[in-house]
């Protein structure tokens, strides 16, 4: 900085505090070229780039330092215990956190020794730490992961770390609330592995208690440090040119910036083009092709009649379908027999002959399943039957105790040749029921079923076939609905 000159007046005394007005100025001038380069030269000295141990200050140097510490000491802790666990799934998961402080430890140094970055570089700077995040969480959803319920607790207090990417207005919690927001959500698992150890592991104990602390510790550094947003230093250098972040060189740790590499040979000889790679036609020969009017098409290809889509063998609009297979037909032999104090005949296609006779007894049921194209005798009395999941199956039965059950079945014939109290029929399609004396007096129930006819003796010889109702209306009456079967003229 230059000093205009100044003309003193006559006299001892104003001679001497000029004198002190120039010297204080001088030294002003010599203070500002040191920092900033002298403006009557142009200022071509380069500052020096901030470090975190000076650049941002001594609460910088604070920062970075108090977090170093947890690193070092909190989180090597916990690592330390894992080892003595000896799980290798817990040994991976720890790592994880490991990994994520250290990437974040980089982020912290480039918060106090650069200015704050645009969102793309503050991306390119955070993601080593949305890596680890996310290679957590994958992990905790692994089945072959033994200490899942560990790496549950690890993912979610991972979430802490993310408050170095608040910003105002970005819709996040305030950074400490975020720190305490992701205990929050990992306590739940954490307290179940402490009831799953205490008393039984103190190493797994000490696990969950050192991670509690490791996240109380970050939250407490993080309202000490940077209460409302990460502390940008905005006298600090660019992101890009810091060594000690991955949006710039690799390297060291928050030293100056290294020298740009040299430019490749005749790059600053050679002339560029004015636009665009140089194999890409210039505007101004684009714009030329399109003055020709009609004659810009005068190259293109004729397309002949033959060349249509729809006048090309080769090339039909039909979308051929393959045909399905016919599914495998033929009798099948499936399970009969006695379990667990139950009849079971499951499985069969047309089989005939199937006939459950001796050793029923009468507190033992009869559950036939997911047969079609069967005929099924059981000879004997027994306490109940089911058919489920059947179609055409034809059963013919004597004395039941309780009920006979029909669920899920289609084209179902029921012959009872001895008594029966209850017949519940339940969605089912086409059933025929053929009553004998014996059972008619029956109690029949249905619902969400149809074709429903039932066939009962009419004199000696002689049978009539009524059909069972599937339509109702039902009438307030007297305070009450009254629901009757529906009745439909023919005129």
């Amino acid at each position: 900085m230059r000093v205009p000159f100044l003309s003193p007046r006559k006299g001892k005394g104003m001679e001497s505090s000029m004198e002190k007005l120039v010297s204080r100025l001088e030294a002003v001038a010599l203070r500002l070229e040191s920092v900033g380069g002298s403006p009557a030269s142009g200022g071509t000295a380069p500052a020096p780039a901030a470090t975190p141990s000076s650049g941002g200050g001594g609460s910088a140097s604070a920062s970075v330092e108090a977090f170093n510490a947890i690193v070092s000491e909190k989180v090597g802790k916990l690592v330390k215990l894992a080892e003595a666990i000896g799980d290798g799934d817990l040994i991976k998961t720890t790592g994880f956190l490991k990994a994520a402080f250290d990437e974040e430890a980089k982020i912290v140094s480039a918060i106090a020794s650069c200015k704050k970055p645009t969102m793309q570089v503050l991306q390119g700077l955070l993601k080593p730490t949305a890596d680890q995040i996310g290679l957590c969480y994958d992990f905790a959803g692994d089945r072959k992961n033994k200490s899942f319920q560990h790496t549950k607790v690890m993912s979610e207090c991972m979430q802490g770390l993310t408050w170095v990417a608040y910003q105002e207005g970005s819709g996040m919690s305030m950074p400490t609330k975020t720190v305490q927001e992701s205990w929050g959500c990992a306590e739940f698992f954490a307290n179940k592995l402490l009831m799953q150890y205490r008393g039984k592991d103190q190493n797994q104990v000490d696990w969950v208690n050192s991670l509690k602390d490791i996240m109380q510790t970050l939250a407490a550094y993080v309202k000490e440090h940077h209460p409302t947003g990460p502390s940008w230093n905005a006298g600090g250098q660019d992101v890009k040119n810091f060594s000690g972040s991955s949006a710039g060189a690799t390297g060291g740790s928050g030293g100056p910036p290294a020298a740009p590499p040299p430019p490749p040979p005749g790059s600053l000889t050679e002339s560029k083009p004015s636009g665009g790679s140089s194999g890409a036609p210039s505007k101004a020969a684009l714009f030329s092709e399109l003055n020709k009017g009609s004659a810009v098409t005068s190259g293109l290809k004729k397309v002949t009649a033959d060349m249509k889509a729809k006048n090309r063998s080769d090339r039909s609009g039909l979308v051929k379908v393959k045909a399905k297979k016919p599914a495998a037909a033929g009798p099948k032999v499936g399970k009969t027999g006695l379990v667990a104090g139950k009849w079971v005949v499951e499985g069969h296609v047309q089989n005939k002959e199937i006939v459950l006779e001796d050793g029923l007894k009468t507190n033992q049921a009869v559950l036939i399943s997911q047969n079609q194209d069967c005929l099924i005798q059981v000879k004997g009395k027994v306490n109940s039957i089911i058919i489920d999941n059947c179609k055409k199956v034809g059963v013919i039965f004597q004395d039941v105790i309780s009920t006979v059950e029909m669920v899920n079945c289609k084209s179902i014939q029921l012959q009872p040749l001895g008594k029966v109290p209850t017949i519940a029929i339940d969605k089912t399609d086409g059933i025929q029921i053929f009553m004998s004396k014996e059972s008619l007096d029956a109690e029949i129930t249905s619902a969400k079923s149809s074709e429903m006819n039932i066939t009962v003796p009419d004199g000696d010889d002689d049978f009539k076939e009524i059909a069972l109702p599937e339509q109702f209306v039902s009438k307030f009456v007297d305070g009450k609905f009254v629901t009757a079967p529906a009745e439909h003229s023919a005129g």
